[in-house]
């Protein structure tokens, strides 16, 4: 029995156990307060989702620990056997780790109904321990999360209407890929839809405001997040694309002029060895926001996928990664370097929070 140390409402255990739900892996959540010591002395930090396993060792953030658990096992895998389509589907899977975080805090928190709903959940989940009144945990909860990321990440009167509207650009592109085929990539769910999971499932299909958008804006995504969550592994006659068709270039266009400008402002505000930088993302300007030595990772990552294509591959995919917001991906600037997990011993290595100041992930 595998244990998962998170909550019922997180974006990143929700991505988790719809992989364990997919490979049928038997699997026991659990809070983690009430468990930080524990948790911090096996992998590092109290975040969401930790995971335990039966033979003691620790292992942490959901990127690797799905490309640990796939490579245990024979058969087909949810990463594209074609190399170029696998490093899109990564490229998803970071697009929706990281940069869908922000709408999905900014509704779940900004909105009263929806900070109600949440902060209850948590209370009452995360804080039985506490000797303290229900309402003072609520609070305690709602202005922690409110203050820590959402208003900390950014979000303001200047950038509220942007960080909303690509929430719903995710709904729309995302909507027109489901009209044309069952998954993201095709029959069969790969690591994008696994990615996409995180804040499909647990925030924007069951927070209130973002949910009730989502029936009306995007009905197939919402019978997705459905489907992914029954899903169970198949066979690999299912069918994968072999390419980039329309649907799917809208969201790698989305991807590149949001996650990728953002992983390269950060990387440079990492190399200038700031705390805090600024960005401007499709005409939008966004201040002080916190320079996160993990998403300097997430970049030498996927560059460390880009660079094993070979150059026909490259240029192909070149074609559906428009700059300058790809540009990152192959131009040698910025050159900062994350010292994160050098040994790459991911995901059992020690933690880092996503901000690195105590924030949890």
């Amino acid at each position: 029995m595998i244990r998962v140390y998170g909550s019922r409402i997180s974006y990143y255990a929700g991505k988790l156990e719809a992989y364990l739900r997919y490979r049928g892996m038997e699997y026991e959540l659990l809070p983690m307060m009430g468990h930080a010591a524990k948790l911090r002395a096996g992998a590092g930090a109290v975040q969401s989702p930790v995971v335990e396993l039966e033979d003691g060792r620790w292992m942490s953030d959901t990127t690797p620990i799905l490309a640990w658990f796939e490579a245990q096992r024979e058969g087909p895998t949810i990463y594209p056997d074609d190399a170029g389509m696998r490093f899109l589907a990564l490229l998803l899977e970071d697009h929706a780790d990281e940069w869908l975080w922000r709408p999905a805090m900014h509704y779940r928190w900004s909105y009263g109904q929806d900070r109600a709903l949440a902060s209850g959940v948590l209370a009452d989940e995360q804080m039985p321990h506490l000797r303290m009144p229900r309402f003072a945990k609520r609070w305690s909860v709602a202005r922690r999360q409110l203050g820590g990321f959402v208003r900390r990440d950014g979000v303001t009167a200047a950038t509220r209407e942007h960080v909303e509207r690509t929430a719903m650009a995710a709904f729309d592109d995302l909507e027109a890929i489901l009209a044309e085929r069952r998954f993201l990539l095709g029959q069969r769910p790969t690591i994008a839809d696994f990615g996409f999971v995180g804040p499909m499932f647990r925030h924007f299909a069951q927070d209130p405001t973002p949910a009730e958008l989502m029936r009306q804006r995007a009905p197939r995504v919402y019978a997705w997040v459905a489907r992914m969550w029954e899903a169970r592994s198949q066979p690999d006659s299912a069918e994968i694309l072999s390419g980039v068709d329309a649907p799917l270039a809208a969201l790698l266009r989305e991807a590149c002029e949001t996650h990728l400008v953002q992983l390269r402002e950060n990387a440079r505000g990492h190399a200038r060895g700031e705390s805090h930088f600024a960005q401007e993302i499709q005409g939008c300007r966004y201040e002080r926001l916190p320079v996160s030595r993990y998403r300097v990772w997430c970049l030498e990552e996927l560059r460390r996928h880009w660079q094993a294509l070979d150059e026909p591959t490259q240029t192909i995919l070149r074609a559906h990664l428009p700059e300058p917001g790809a540009a990152v991906l192959w131009d040698p600037e910025p050159t900062a370097r994350s010292g994160y997990d050098p040994e790459r011993e991911a995901p059992f290595n020690r933690a880092i929070n996503v901000f690195g100041t105590g924030v949890p992930r």
